[in-house]
């Protein structure tokens, strides 16, 4: 049986196919209204009879990137909508009520309060197995990250950030974020610099989670 861990790459594929851009989609609503005036300038121009076959090609393009945009406008819009209402879950936590959380209450709080208000595309990983990721996501423009919570006081170490980074390479994702409750070591933050390694201590946390919907800090 494949467990979780090595299933990550199929998983993050998924995702980024079940994600659409809103980048995307205003781009091939632009290709449509360029198509769309083309045609309406050869019918102008030339009339019905001059052209048909040009013109009905046109037709039939402008007719399929229209469906194609309305579609996708309606799959960003829904993201929208799912992103606000998932954030809407939780209300921002100070970071003494962030320390009262349960483990996966504190992974569900990182996911739809932190970033699924930001507009990321979630997804919550199981308790168990999960190969050392706790949240996945993915942004509008299809690059994917894989997240780390880490829910208790102390300090977190050089370590920790290997460990994730080695998570990161593995499962071919293209960043990495470490949400803590806790500090962040000096070690760690020098060893992260350089590298795809997006670190978010409690005091940072406490921003986020009060930032405006949509905003995209991180």
């Amino acid at each position: 049986m494949i467990s979780y861990a090595f299933d990550l790459p199929r998983r993050l594929t998924t995702m980024s196919l079940g994600f659409v851009s809103a980048r995307f989609v205003a781009t091939a609503t632009l290709l449509w209204l360029l198509v769309y005036g083309w045609l309406g300038y050869r019918l102008f121009i030339f009339g019905l009879q001059d052209g048909w076959l040009g013109n009905l090609l046109l037709a039939v393009v402008t007719i399929l990137l229209g469906v194609g945009v309305v579609l996708g406008w309606r799959r960003v819009g829904w993201q929208w909508v799912l992103g606000w209402r998932q954030g809407r879950k939780w209300r921002a936590l100070s970071l003494a009520a962030m320390y009262r959380l349960e483990p996966s209450e504190f992974e569900d709080y990182v996911a739809y309060r932190i970033f699924a208000r930001q507009g990321y595309k979630v997804l919550n990983t199981p308790d168990t197995k999960d190969g050392g990721i706790d949240v996945l996501v993915t942004d509008e423009y299809g690059r994917q990250a894989v997240v780390q919570c880490k829910r208790y006081k102390g300090t977190v170490g050089s370590a920790t950030v290997r460990e994730l980074y080695g998570t990161m390479i593995h499962t071919g994702a293209d960043r990495a974020y470490l949400a803590t409750t806790a500090e962040i070591s000096n070690d760690a933050r020098t060893w992260a610099e350089g590298k795809p390694i997006i670190l978010l201590d409690g005091e940072r946390l406490e921003q986020l989670s009060r930032a405006t919907p949509g905003s995209r800090q991180i």
